[in-house]
């Protein structure tokens, strides 16, 4: 072939094949090209169209006998009495041996107080130690019962010999205590009963909520063959308190916080297709669940913010048990601020971890709870709509994702 014949052929080809390059879906710059076409769906809706969700609360994972602190009031909306007890030791181990107790002297209780929580309206404040009539027991006593199945006395428990008493004059951290009755004869007394009934911390004077948190009991026992005391000091052995009203059960509706702790849990199936695009498969860049807060409680609202932290269950959480399944928690807290939530503003739960990883997975199911982190901190607590409130007060699940392309690359 000629020169002149090769170069003709060259010129020949060349458009053709810059034209074939321009409908390439393949080239730079086409219309066509993979992922050109992918959209990105923000897409909310409520639970009730899910197939599949499921959602609850469970309570009692902190009761009053178990929270770090005791409650005591004396208002016009709620009355709360701390019940607490000391078992007294029969010997005193020393550096040197352990003897029994011979006799007790210098006994003093000291009341530590938790002034930011505690409340006054106006000093002085008289706080009480008062004997108990029935033997109460911390994680079953009520207002209405000692222990269940045997009622108080007196509703509240039934009060017997005043035990010590002080008076606060202004807001302190401590409250020191000596006893009005024989010191021995109490000491031995509980030695020999085991603490006894126990006693009950109770206020008297002008409307007052005191969280008492920790109360130490300092003695000085003179042991068998020995002169010198030797200085003790115990904290309590049981305490709890109880409550007048007590706070109310939970319903259909979600609640986190309180005592005893109330956490939610939740359980649901990604649906196939949200927003008219398919789901399985997709790139999740947040998804979220949306809780709408109820009404603030007639009473135990949350009057402080609660960190609520997200749990990953190990299992299915609506099989109670001793073994309901835990899970761990983010690192990360969810804040329910009472202030917002009063005037109604939702709270989002971010799920997108554990939603790209569902979709990912089949569709896999996704079990979670959310709680009071740390549990059992304070009385209040804040409801949320459930499966069965009003449409606008239900749940509802935000997705923002990225469909994958419908094509195969050759």
């Amino acid at each position: 072939m000629n020169g002149r014949r090769r170069a003709a052929l060259i010129a020949t080809a060349l458009p053709v094949l810059l034209a074939a390059c321009a409908e390439d879906p393949l080239s730079l710059g086409s219309e066509e090209v993979p992922g050109a076409g992918v959209v990105t769906r923000d897409v909310t809706i409520a639970v009730s169209e899910l197939s599949t969700w499921r959602d609850t609360t469970l309570t009692g994972f902190a009761r009053p006998s178990t929270a770090p602190f005791v409650f005591v009031s004396a208002g016009t909306d709620v009355s709360s009495r701390g019940l607490a007890r000391f078992n007294v030791p029969d010997t005193v181990r020393t550096f040197v041996d352990t003897l029994p107790v011979a006799t007790f002297e210098e006994v003093e209780f000291e009341l530590r107080l938790d002034t930011i929580r505690s409340e006054f309206t106006e000093f002085p404040v008289t706080v009480k130690l008062v004997e108990l009539g029935e033997r109460f027991e911390p994680h079953r006593a009520t207002w209405q019962e000692a222990a269940a199945g045997i009622p108080w006395t007196e509703p509240g428990g039934s009060l017997g010999v005043e035990i010590a008493s002080a008076v606060l004059e202004a807001a302190s951290d401590t409250l020191l205590m000596t006893p009005a009755v024989a010191e021995d004869s109490l000491m031995k007394a509980w030695q020999r009963e085991d603490g006894g009934n126990g006693f009950a911390i109770v206020v008297d004077g002008p409307e007052t909520k005191l969280r008492v948190i920790q109360m130490v009991l300092r003695y000085d026992p003179t042991l068998v063959g020995r002169s010198i005391p030797v200085p003790q000091s115990q904290f309590w052995e049981d305490h709890a308190f109880i409550l007048d009203p007590p706070q109310p059960p939970t319903g259909t509706e979600l609640r986190v916080g309180g005592l005893p702790a109330s956490r939610i849990y939740f359980e649901f199936v990604p649906p196939g297709v949200l927003g008219g695009a398919g789901l399985e498969g997709a790139t999740v860049s947040q998804a979220e669940v949306i809780l709408h807060p109820l009404a603030a409680p007639d009473l135990y609202a949350a009057e402080r913010t609660i960190a609520a932290r997200k749990v990953s269950l190990l299992g299915d959480p609506f099989e109670v048990g001793e073994k309901t399944p835990i899970g761990s928690g983010d690192l990360a807290t969810t804040t329910l601020d009472p202030d917002r939530l009063r005037e109604g503003e939702p709270v989002r739960l971010d799920i997108t971890r554990v939603m790209a990883q569902a979709v990912q997975d089949s569709l896999r199911r996704i079990r979670i709870g959310l709680r009071a982190d740390p549990d059992a901190q304070a009385l209040g607590y804040w409801e949320f709509g459930s499966a069965e409130s009003p449409p606008e007060l239900r749940p509802r699940i935000r997705i923002v994702f990225s469909s994958p392309p419908d094509f195969t690359v050759p």
